[in-house]
């Protein structure tokens, strides 16, 4: 049962987000902001996020120079994949961190938490039972020695040349444009709950 259900999750991975975060960012948009603009703690909320945006970013990227055109097809295990086996997750999970920081609201902040709660217990487990039936026994091995998400503290372990598949780059170029345009959405966000004519329905922090 636990194992259909796993899979189910990974099919539905993208509703899973929309249905935790979505009402939560609708929530946020329609209660008063709980920071305000020029505070003190409106310029700590900028140095938090903008680190969680930029390494989220950044870990993405790298992540997509080694697993671009090879997931599913081989063991990849160099670079960022020799600290985690889930580099991309986690930096997604920045980029949503960031994003509920820069909102500086705490129920799109739990929605956040557990959504990557769901990912980890659900989605990405029937993903790396997928990928073992995929590669087996290769697969199985680097899963012993790397950890699922928490990476080790040491040097990323790299040949001095890897191939890149230039489509991958580009799909992640064009994923990019999305992610970029949070921080302006946020900055939109914060702007309309500090109008006085704005429609603040709700009173959730």
């Amino acid at each position: 049962m636990m194992g259909h259900r796993a899979g189910k999750a990974f099919s539905w991975r993208a509703l899973i987000a929309v249905g935790l975060l979505g009402p939560a960012l609708v929530a946020a948009t329609l209660s008063r902001p709980i920071v305000t603009e020029g505070s003190v703690a409106d310029v700590l909320v900028e140095l938090l996020a903008w680190p969680l945006f930029v390494g989220g970013a950044a870990l993405r990227v790298w992540a997509t120079l080694y697993i671009g055109g090879r997931k599913g097809r081989r063991v990849t295990c160099e670079g960022p994949y020799s600290l985690c086996r889930h580099p991309l997750y986690i930096g997604t999970f920045l980029i949503a961190l960031s994003a509920a920081v820069m909102l500086a609201s705490p129920t799109v902040l739990v929605s956040v938490v557990l959504l990557g709660i769901a990912y980890a217990w659900l989605v990405i487990p029937a993903e790396e039972r997928h990928l073992l039936g995929l590669l087996g026994d290769e697969y199985h091995a680097y899963c012993q020695k790397t950890p699922r998400l928490l990476p080790i503290l040491k040097k990323p372990q790299s040949p001095e040349w890897i191939d890149v598949r230039v489509g991958s780059l580009w799909l992640e170029f064009r994923r990019s444009l999305r992610w970029l345009m949070i921080p302006a959405i946020c900055e939109l966000v914060n702007c309309l709950r500090m109008d006085s004519h704005w429609p603040h329905l709700l009173n959730l922090p």
